[in-house]
């Protein structure tokens, strides 16, 4: 493996070298079964480090002054930090010499142990167990192959009596693999050069069930269990026990609307067979989450007093880790949010300010607007389209001030919108605008934004499939009495381009390509979000039914004109035989007299008709 390494990796032998030539360290410690020309910490060729929000709220519960803290495994210098930072004693294992080199440079306040966690010290113990990356990036190609059930118990035997393990299990029945759409990547991931037979290996947990069984056999009871979407490296949601399968729980439709807009984020510009959304929100309609998720998060106590566990119904972050919140439903059924990791200080860009008080609806009982307009667009229920696209539209306007809106409200789009008994409420959003927008603009982004969302998923509607989003948006709003113009369409268009720029932070050049590509939105165009096959597909059926309609229209106008052209042609033959020719002038003529005769025999014979009446009529009065 090393010698493939460096021949597919050429920076890897000067990186290498370099490492070699440079100071010892006095944090590190080589364990056994490191590998030299080979690093774990390489976005281009390896898998993402973990990272989050919410991934660093669950770990300050169980770090802190006199703790002793294992990090598995490699994991971004943010969780590692924090750890630090909490006063803990922290040790990181690094299967990679070079990454962990790094590391201890970096990190003066942490011992790194370059090797493989088959190495591990068995009378070493720690208070705080954190394998956020699973077990895949702890085997080395230096030593012993352990199996990742092995892994598991490897890890579980490190936990202090009264320790806590926190632990990201992948699971191979994920959506992220379902939809994977990554061809060469066995040749372009280091991690898939050897990859793990998962198909048979039948001691790998492949359910939350097994690995809390696998952990139970080690002598550990998993007290908090979680769902982690988008992806097991950087957890935005988490679902916990009491949602997951609850049909009829109130946080039902957040959770809808928290993961479409987590896999938005996470799968924005990458190709996938199919748009993720799609599949999520069927296993969430069937309870099915849980076992469509990329990863399950469970936190598993030792034998002894062990910290007492927060369990949280749903927990929703940041990729980059700067906030977290929690959305829970109270014993009285009331729904609320509280923030556990607040921002570190206020975010502004491009006219917009990140929320950092997020707030939910506190009813138990209602529809997200978004779904509830995709079933009555696909059942072509007009009138009561009409009746929800009112009562929104009477809503926004009551926010508004002097045709001006403020706040979360400005940027709302129709997912954001909860719809309960007393009326639409805003469910939490990212961000606010600083500067009051026209009401009239943001009712158009919001709308405008689902017309783009009908048109490029290929979701059916009642309208014309050669309807764009200009289109479907003016139809729509007019239902409201609202008109749409270009201009107006353009503005909205604008502020969601800003939203997309603070949100993703695009530059002036990515802000205009990304401006023009919403702008061409138009039956044929594919998803402008996640780059799905499946959805690519779709669009191009379209392109091909629209561009049938105009082929046959091309041959039935040329049908008309070649009918047209020989009419034409024979009264022009007829004319010129009738100018030209002595018959033809004689039956012109003939045909002259004829009309002339049959005219005013018509009249002749109308004229006596009348006088014969009237004679009729004066004798019937005598």
């Amino acid at each position: 493996m090393s010698e493939r390494s460096a021949a597919l990796l050429p920076n890897q032998g000067t990186d290498f070298a370099a490492a070699l030539s440079a100071p010892p360290v006095n944090n590190l410690r080589r364990i056994g079964g490191e590998m030299f020309a080979w690093s774990d910490r390489d976005p281009q060729r390896s898998e993402p480090l973990p990272r989050g929000a919410v991934l660093r709220h669950l770990l300050s519960r169980y770090a802190g002054p006199g703790r002793t803290v294992l990090v598995a495994g490699p994991h971004a210098d943010e969780v590692v930090v924090a750890l630090a930072d909490s006063g803990a004693a922290v040790t990181w294992l690094l299967r990679s010499l070079i990454d962990a080199e790094d590391a201890a440079r970096n990190h003066s306040r942490v011992t790194v142990l370059a090797g493989a966690a088959v190495k591990l010290d068995a009378a070493e113990k720690f208070d705080l167990v954190v394998a956020a990356d699973g077990v895949d990036r702890l085997n080395s190609a230096e030593g012993e192959q352990m199996t990742p059930a092995q892994l598991i118990d490897r890890l579980a035997e490190t936990v202090q009596p009264d320790g806590v393990l926190l632990l990201v299990h992948d699971n191979r029945l994920g959506v992220h693999h379902t939809v994977r759409l990554e061809p060469g990547s066995r040749e372009r991931l280091d991690s898939d050069w050897y990859p793990a037979d998962d198909e048979n290996d039948v001691e790998r947990p492949a359910s939350p069930e097994q690995l809390a069984a696998r952990l139970a056999e080690s002598g550990l009871t998993v007290a908090a269990s979680y769902a982690a979407f988008p992806e097991p490296a950087t957890p935005t949601v988490l679902v916990g026990e009491g949602l997951l399968g609850t049909v009829g729980s109130p946080l039902r439709p957040r959770l809808g609307t928290a993961l479409s807009q987590a896999f938005a984020a996470a799968f924005r510009g990458r190709p996938v067979l199919s748009d993720p959304r799609r599949l999520v929100n069927r296993a969430l309609r069937a309870g099915a989450e849980g076992t469509v998720a990329p990863a399950w998060l469970v936190i598993a106590r030792g034998p002894g007093e062990a910290p007492a566990v927060d369990r949280h119904a749903l927990l929703i972050g940041d990729a980059q880790g700067t906030f977290a919140y929690e959305v829970a439903s109270a014993a009285d059924g009331e729904v609320h949010t509280t923030v556990l990791e607040p921002l570190e200080g206020p975010i502004e860009r491009e006219g917009l300010r990140r929320v950092s008080e997020p707030k939910a609806p506190g009813a138990d009982a209602g529809y997200v607007l978004e779904e509830r307009l995709e079933h009555l667009a696909a059942t072509s229920d007009l009138r009561q389209m009409r009746v929800e696209l009112t009562q929104y539209d009477t809503w926004l306007r009551a926010q508004a001030q002097d045709g001006l809106v403020s706040g979360p409200v400005a940027l709302a789009g129709l997912a954001d919108v909860f719809v309960t008994e007393h009326g639409p409420s805003l469910l939490p959003t990212r961000w606010e605008s600083i500067e009051p927008v026209p009401v009239d603009t943001a009712e158009i982004r919001a709308v405008w934004q689902f017309a783009v969302q009908l048109i490029t998923s290929g979701q059916a509607h009642p309208w014309s499939l050669t309807s764009n989003a200009v289109d479907l948006t003016a139809t729509m709003l007019g239902m409201v009495g609202l008109g749409v113009d270009a201009d107006r369409v353009r503005d909205a268009v604008d502020l969601h381009v800003r939203i997309e720029a603070a949100d993703q932070g695009l530059n002036l050049s990515d802000q205009h390509d990304r401006r023009l590509q919403l702008l061409s939105v138009s039956p044929g165009a594919a998803q402008v979000d996640v780059a799905g096959y499946r959805e690519l597909t779709e669009a191009l059926w379209r392109q091909r039914y629209q561009a049938s309609h105009l082929l046959a229209m091309m041959e039935w106008t040329e049908q008309i004109i070649k009918s047209r052209d020989l009419q034409v042609s024979k009264m022009d033959w007829e004319v010129q035989f009738y100018k030209k020719t002595w018959a033809g002038r004689f039956l012109w003529i003939s045909r002259s007299a004829y009309r002339v005769i049959m005219r005013d025999g018509r009249k002749f014979v109308r004229g006596r008709r009348a006088r014969k009446a009237a004679e009729a009529q004066a004798n019937a009065v005598r």
